[in-house]
């Protein structure tokens, strides 16, 4: 208990402007870091991909930086040799960061179907397309279900249970279809 009451007289002892300054450090990498997390994609025209400069890593050095800085402070350290042993741990810190991104990235990609894999790929309506709205077909990609948002060009409705082939992937989760005439079912139906 001494310690701990020893290390807050220390920041209060002349140290208070520098560790206030690495607190402060830390707190905005922590906040920045779990809003990259939480609301990805939301600050993509100011990340630099998903090498060591996206910014989940950038987010990740930074928070882990200003606080090792703030208690290296505490613990009675100089500025200077604070701020280099902050600067390591946050170096160590991003590549963890970078590394268990591309980690997490990779495993989401070797799943993922993109829009060129699907055009010709036959499908199940499992909600009715309706004439000139939208309904859903579901297939089966990579050993999981995909189910997509679906339209066609069709005079009248796809009821749930017609086979269908895309013909265009309209946005990364919706599609357009064409029903496949009865004789040239290739895939057993879907249910």
């Amino acid at each position: 208990m001494d310690g701990i009451i020893q290390w807050f007289d220390r920041l209060l002892d002349g140290s208070i402007m520098a560790g206030g300054i690495f607190l402060l450090i830390g707190i905005l990498g922590a906040i920045l870091l779990v809003i990259s997390l939480v609301l990805d994609g939301i600050f993509d025209a100011f990340d630099f991909g998903d090498g060591p400069l996206s910014l989940t890593t950038i987010a990740a050095f930074t928070s882990i930086f200003g606080f090792a800085s703030f208690a290296c402070v505490g613990a009675g350290l100089s500025t200077p040799v604070a701020a280099v042993i902050g600067a390591l741990a946050g170096l160590l810190g991003g590549a963890l960061a970078w590394w268990l991104t591309r980690l997490i990235r990779g495993a989401e990609s070797s799943t993922a179907v993109s829009g060129e894999e699907l055009v010709g790929s036959e499908a199940g309506v499992v909600l009715q397309i309706p004439v000139g709205g939208l309904g859903e077909v579901a297939l089966v990609r990579h050993g999981e279900r995909v189910s997509l948002a679906a339209t066609a060009d069709a005079s009248e409705p796809l009821p749930r249970g017609t086979r269908v082939r895309i013909v265009q992937t309209l946005t990364a989760t919706s599609v357009r279809v064409e029903p496949i005439p009865a004789a040239d079912h290739t895939v057993p139906p879907t249910t």
